[in-house]
């Protein structure tokens, strides 16, 4: 599934939850956050404005991110790590 945001307009913010679990764990910043949801290989939507994008780098990853189109905005709520190219 094509993403319905362009990766370089849309902002980026996330969750603290997310910046603690995931981004320190991962040592990464937003500017790797984004330049991970470009190179993205899986896009799926799994609610209204919910999508999980698929992320290969240093591993399999999981972003769970929220998408409001009015503000053209991005947030990332949740990740996981781990398990098979989906």
């Amino acid at each position: 599934m094509n993403a319905p945001w362009d990766i370089d307009t849309v902002k980026i913010r996330v969750t603290k939850h997310f910046a603690l679990k995931y981004l320190s764990r991962w040592d990464w910043d937003t500017y790797i956050l984004k330049e991970a949801i470009k190179t993205a290989y899986n896009t799926e939507k799994i609610g209204k404005e919910k999508y999980e994008i698929y992320i290969s780098k240093s591993g399999f990853k999981k972003v769970i991110t929220v998408f409001y189109s009015t503000e053209n905005e991005l947030l990332c709520i949740s990740g996981s790590e781990g398990g098979n190219k989906k």
